[in-house]
């Protein structure tokens, strides 16, 4: 059960902008990332795996990020990613899910790069 104390660390939550292709034609998500709010969040590391791919070992990690549900994160897709404002690791968005009572959102996140 997560509860207002619980919510220590500070995320950033980035959206990818529209791009201009120069003819006049616009591409959705094209664009530079914009940051659209910040708040604060409780932070939990899910697991993590290591890849071995063409002699290169590769590690990746699942985290979850739950903050309290606001209009602004009702917004949030897969496009998205999030940034810890401590330590600037960025996190994918790969899955929403909101709290039975709809008082919190959980974010499954993947640590990468883009």
């Amino acid at each position: 059960m997560t509860g207002g104390g619980d919510l220590r660390r500070s995320f950033g939550f980035w959206k990818p902008t529209d791009s201009n292709d120069g003819f006049g034609t616009v591409i959705p998500g094209a664009g530079p990332p914009a940051l659209q709010f910040t708040t604060a969040g409780r932070f939990r590391v899910l697991n993590g795996d290591e890849i071995f791919l063409n002699g290169v070992v590769s590690g990746t990690r699942m985290v979850e990020v739950t903050i309290r549900m606001q209009p602004k994160s009702k917004g949030v897709n897969t496009t998205w990613f999030m940034r810890d404002t401590r330590d600037n690791r960025r996190y994918n968005i790969k899955l929403m899910t909101p709290s039975e009572k709809g008082d919190f959102i959980s974010f499954r996140a993947e640590e990468g790069k883009p």
